[in-house]
Parts: structure tokens; sequence; C-alpha cells
């Protein structure tokens, strides 16, 4: 439906805001991993998407310097993989690396969908060499099982299996906001460099001309949270 029929809609995803307690039946809120506190420091500003395509989330908010968390609702009256709400709303100043919560129209039509409306849980997927689809995912104990589940009815590869990641997919793109402000080393202004969020090593990879120095002092301050790959990078800033 179209905007001049969109008021219900807007109506019924608002009292889905907040935590979206009343729309993430697929996890009972009280078993969704705990999310970590927003680093310090800059702040940000929400990008206006209400009413735009849910492909423009994973391009505006990383520029915005904003972790978005997706979560699908088949029973808005909107087009499906319309923005509905997000919360906080539009225009909304908070530090950079917060999570913002986006509640979109439609239900996943594809594996990817569902992996980027439960990235409370999944960090992504891939092949391994031998041909295998792999998950990566976020996991305390059993608390996640039912999200991991509800995968298998997009999974079309004959072999698949799960990993757990020590970190979650948010904890790995604050980091990656993070180094986009480009103080992460005296002459970052400078550096070319690239970075990815990659499910296969539980962690971001950075990718940029580093020396023996530099590389050991980031590993050391990230803690694991980063895989680095010496040599150019592939551009400036972030790459997701």
């Amino acid at each position: 439906m179209r905007r001049t029929g969109s008021r219900a809609a807007l109506a019924a995803a608002l009292m889905c805001a907040g935590l979206l307690s009343a729309c993430a039946a697929r996890v009972p809120a009280g078993e969704v991993p705990a999310l970590p506190s927003p680093p310090s420091g800059p702040t940000a500003r929400v990008p206006e998407l209400t009413n735009k395509h849910v492909d423009l989330v994973e391009k505006e908010f990383p520029a915005a310097g904003l972790v978005a968390l997706i979560r699908y609702e088949p029973g808005l009256l909107l087009e499906a993989g319309t923005v509905a709400v997000t919360d906080p709303p539009p225009g909304t100043i908070a530090p950079a690396g917060s999570v913002v919560r986006v509640v979109v129209a439609g239900a996943p039509k594809n594996l990817d969908d569902y992996i980027r409306g439960n990235h409370e849980v999944f960090l992504g997927a891939g092949l391994s060499s031998d041909g295998t689809l792999v998950l990566s995912v976020y996991q305390k104990g059993a608390e996640a099982g039912a999200v991991i589940e509800g995968a298998r009815k997009y999974i079309t590869a004959k072999q698949y299996r799960v990993v757990s990641c020590p970190r979650s997919r948010v904890e790995l793109e604050q980091v990656q906001i993070e180094l986009s402000r480009r103080e992460f080393l005296p002459r970052a202004g400078e550096l070319k460099f690239s970075t990815q969020v990659d499910p296969a090593s539980c962690a971001l990879r950075l990718s940029a001309d580093l020396t023996d120095d530099e590389t050991e002092q980031l590993m050391k301050r990230f803690e694991g949270a980063l895989v680095i790959e010496r040599g150019s990078g592939a551009g400036y800033g972030v790459r997701t």
C-alpha cells in the first residue's frame, strides 16, 4: 500500500518500536543476546528511510555511523521490503556506533533476508572450500536455537553447518565504524584501507598496507576482532 493508505500500518509498526518485544516472536525478548553498549565520543544522526526500501539501510546506516538491526514484520500493510519505522526515529542524535532498530514490512524472501533480519544471532553465511554452506552465529547457550532452526526453510545447499563465534555482528560493525573515523593509527588519515565483516573468520577483515608494529598494535587493541590482510587496501574507508 502506498503512502496514502499507510497510516494504520505505521501505527501498527509504532507498536513494534522500542525493543520490538511485540514483534520478535521468533526470539523471546528475554532470550535475545545482550547487545554491547555503543562507544562513547562522536555522535551520529539517524537517517530518514521511512517508506524506502530496506536495501538502503545497509548503505545509509554504516555511512551515518550507526548499526541497524532489522526485523521483518509480515503483518504490516505496506509494500514488502519497505521500512516502516525506526527506533529511535529519524533525525535523532545518538552516539556513533549506537544500535537502531528497523521494522521492515513483509517476510524474508531468501536466506540473505532471513540472516539480515536476525543479526542479533547471525554474523552471516558463506561457502567453505568444499562447497558446504557455513552459517556463522553469535550464540550463548541454546537461546538462539529457534532462530537458527528457522533458517532451514531458506537453505537450498545440500550440506550446511553452523559455527559459533565469540563476537556478535553488532560488535564487529561497531569496530568497523570506529575504524572509519580514521583515528586508529597516527597515519590513519592518509592510509588506504578497506573493512568488511567476514563471517567465516568471525571477525572484521581489515585490508591495509601496515607495518609489523602497526599490525601488532591493532591486533592487541581489538583483541581478536580483526583479521588483517597486509598489502594495499582495496579502497578508502569502509566496504561492507
